[in-house]
């Protein structure tokens, strides 16, 4: 498993560890990978241990771009578990998840911020509500014991990318707009 992003509130950490631990206990072989760097980085090594899941977890630091896509290609599986910070600060659409799902990775994601435009529940991806470590690793748990379907899931997030997201279909779609609205 792998997640990636700046180590902030809002990405979602302490739920992922959270998940991880739970979904160990029925993948005890598993390997969570944590790519990033930032102002947790240690409250998350404590979790880790306080979760006994220490010697499972690569807290990987600061990636380059090549090092990530090959974490990409190396993972079965990517999380990012966004939730609304104290602050009030959430995310929009992350790239980190964009790209993984581009990489054919299957994504386990929350309903926040701009995450549920580019993943279709069961289908692209999976989604569970903020901060609800149990159902992430329910849903991991559950998905994980069919391959076949982390597969599909992973083609149809790439395939969904592809289609959906790249910047020459959204300008057709934008122009589409603009001359539908100025009557054209």
């Amino acid at each position: 498993m792998l997640q990636a992003g700046r180590l902030i509130e809002k990405k979602g950490w302490q739920t992922t560890m959270r998940a991880f631990a739970r979904f160990r206990k029925e993948f005890p072989a598993a390997r969570l990978t944590i790519a990033g760097d930032g102002p947790q980085l240690e409250k998350l090594q404590s979790l880790a241990r306080e979760l006994q899941i220490d010697g499972a977890v690569d807290f990987a630091g600061f990636v380059s771009q090549e090092e990530l896509r090959e974490l990409f290609y190396s993972s079965q599986i990517f999380l990012h578990p966004s939730e609304t910070g104290r602050d009030g600060n959430q995310e929009g659409v992350p790239n980190s998840m964009l790209e993984a799902m581009a990489s054919g990775l299957p994504v386990f994601a929350t309903r926040h911020g701009g995450i549920p435009e580019a993943i279709e529940n069961k289908v692209s991806g999976i989604l569970v509500n903020e901060r609800d470590h149990r159902a992430l690793a329910d849903a991991l748990i559950e998905t994980a014991k069919s391959p076949d379907r982390l597969r599909v899931m992973g083609r149809v997030a790439s395939e969904s990318v592809a289609k959906n997201l790249n910047q020459t279909e959204q300008t057709r779609l934008l122009e589409e707009i603009y001359l539908r609205e100025i009557g054209r």
